[in-house]
């Protein structure tokens, strides 16, 4: 039900996608990327981009991926921000990490730790969606993320 695809823009809408496994129930939400507010030229694409908003409301958890190929880039701060005031629990998932070279990996890795310091309790997965390496892992940190998420501690 989701195309995988290099190219910006191939998500237009948020797709509502339930499913069950292990006995549990979760509906994944696919969202268009999100790109700078510089880039984003036509209507659609500011449709697209409220949607994704709405989504992040809407989610208990984010999976929040990023092309790891262009590291940490503003706009993925400010929308992690963006999910951190909502009250989310976050998972980030770096893609197209299959492609990259040793010295890229470690470059990029170093980065996630300066740039990500505000959300460093979340769990970080390296993945390649094209070749599912490394997807089957993202459960367990969103089960993880949720119960913590969810989770309340008394006050006396």
């Amino acid at each position: 039900r989701v195309i995988v695809y290099d190219q910006p823009g191939t998500t237009r809408d948020s797709i509502y996608i339930p499913f069950e496994r292990n006995d549990e129930k979760y509906t994944l939400i696919d969202t268009a990327g999100v790109r700078k507010r510089g880039k984003i030229h036509e209507e659609v694409e500011k449709f697209s981009v409220v949607k994704t908003l709405q989504a992040i409301k809407d989610a208990n958890v984010v999976i929040f991926v990023m092309d790891a190929r262009e590291g940490v880039v503003d706009h993925d701060l400010n929308l992690l921000g963006f999910a951190l005031e909502a009250g989310r629990a976050i998972v980030i998932a770096l893609n197209k990490w299959d492609g990259m070279q040793p010295g890229e990996r470690d470059y990029v890795k170093t980065e996630l730790e300066r740039r990500l310091f505000f959300v460093d309790f979340a769990d970080i997965h390296f993945i390649s969606a094209l070749h599912g390496t490394g997807v089957g892992n993202l459960y367990q940190s969103v089960q993880n993320s949720f119960k913590s998420a969810v989770t309340r501690w008394p006050t006396s």
